[in-house]
């Protein structure tokens, strides 16, 4: 009898365990991997930039001044643009986005997207990178795989001062990165400046013309490879320039004007500025600094502060008289952001960006961000 139970027992294990094995490894193979969670959550970042409208991009710079407003908005935002990545001639990758707002922006589930940039905007480095194919081709590769390491839902292109003899060059280039990253089903954008013609030098009227500094930008080919364009509407005046608005409604409007006849206005995001100038005038010199919201204190406080609002450029401006020192403030507040931002539905864009996080007006956020 216990030699029968025991043969029983022997052919019971014979086909049970096979099958037990099997059904074991299927329910193993169904278990997600982490390839498979970073392609599930890239998918959603994806969908989600592709996808929403408008698309809010905001920039966030390495410092502080950021973080309250990431902290306290993020519900507003689309996707998240930290500037601290460089690009050297050799095609080198160099920077690091910091871990704390890392952390924050993936507990809010925003899609990174970082801008690359030509170390401070250095020509020569521009140059030297443009025209290395094998520079480019490290350059590619470094952008995909620091994309894929750090789950990154793509890059934005941000290389400025490009020499204009580099333009066609600089669209090949953005061609080779969309390229490596669209075949990661990642995405990649381009800012570029503002240009108001076709022709460097051209013969635009004063104020609209294409600078230096965006000559080298091809808005049909760049329009043509990257996913979107940020159309880097401000800096009109600058320390160089009178005092004057940072970005002009007019001069906003002519810059789209442009920019629309030359890509799919679904292709375009306007840049709008979060900050301001002031320059500070007196006999022999004027200085020009930039200005954050909290920075317009004396302007705010001051009783002799004198506030006015400009019916052409669509901008608020300060003059406060100090001894012999005339200081004039433009400042892109709530109010004047409202009328850029109106341009967007108006153009039929696929939405904004704006620079930067943290040098806000405050009430930004109850009329436009939430």
């Amino acid at each position: 009898m216990v030699v029968k139970i025991l043969i029983f027992q022997l052919i019971f294990l014979a086909v049970t365990f096979p099958v037990a094995a099997r059904s074991l490894a299927r329910g193993t193979a169904r278990l997600p991997t982490e390839r498979s969670i970073k392609a599930a959550a890239l998918a959603r970042a994806r969908e989600r930039v592709l996808t929403t409208r408008p698309l809010a991009l905001f920039y966030y710079s390495g410092d502080s001044l950021g973080m309250p407003s990431l902290q306290a908005h993020s519900d507003a935002i689309t996707l998240l643009a930290p500037q601290c990545y460089e690009l050297d001639g050799a095609g080198a990758l160099h920077g690091k986005f910091s871990a704390r707002a890392l952390e924050v922006a993936r507990g809010a589930g925003l899609p990174l997207m970082p801008l690359v940039t030509n170390s401070g905007f250095d020509r020569l480095a521009a140059h030297q990178l443009l025209q290395n194919a094998k520079a480019q081709a490290r350059a590619a590769t470094n952008l995909a795989e620091v994309a894929e390491r750090d789950e990154y839902v793509g890059w934005q292109l941000d290389l400025e001062d490009i020499d204009p003899a580099d333009e066609s060059a600089y669209t090949r280039f953005t061609a080779r990165v969309a390229g490596r990253l669209h075949h990661d089903q990642r995405l990649l954008s381009v800012a570029v400046v503002p240009r108001f013609s076709d022709r460097f030098p051209d013969s635009s009227k004063p104020g609209f013309h294409t600078s230096e500094w965006g000559a080298a930008y091809d808005f049909r080919g760049l329009g043509r490879i990257a996913d979107f364009l940020v159309i880097m509407a401000y800096d009109q005046h600058t320390p160089l320039t009178p005092p004057g608005p940072i970005a002009a409604y007019d001069w906003v409007s002519a810059a789209l004007d442009y920019a629309v006849r030359r890509m799919p206005p679904s292709k375009i995001l306007l840049g709008v500025p979060f900050y301001g100038r002031e320059w500070a005038e007196t006999s022999g010199a004027t200085t020009c600094h930039s200005l954050a919201y909290k920075d317009l204190k004396p302007f705010l406080e001051d009783p002799a502060s004198e506030r006015h609002w400009d019916d052409l450029w669509r901008t608020t401006w300060f003059v406060l008289q100090e001894g012999e020192t005339q200081r004039t403030a433009w400042f892109d507040d709530a109010r004047s952001l409202r009328e850029k931002l109106a341009l967007v539905p108006l153009y039929h864009l696929r939405g904004y960006a704006a620079w930067r996080l943290g040098a806000e007006d405050p009430e930004f956020w109850q009329s436009e961000g939430q």
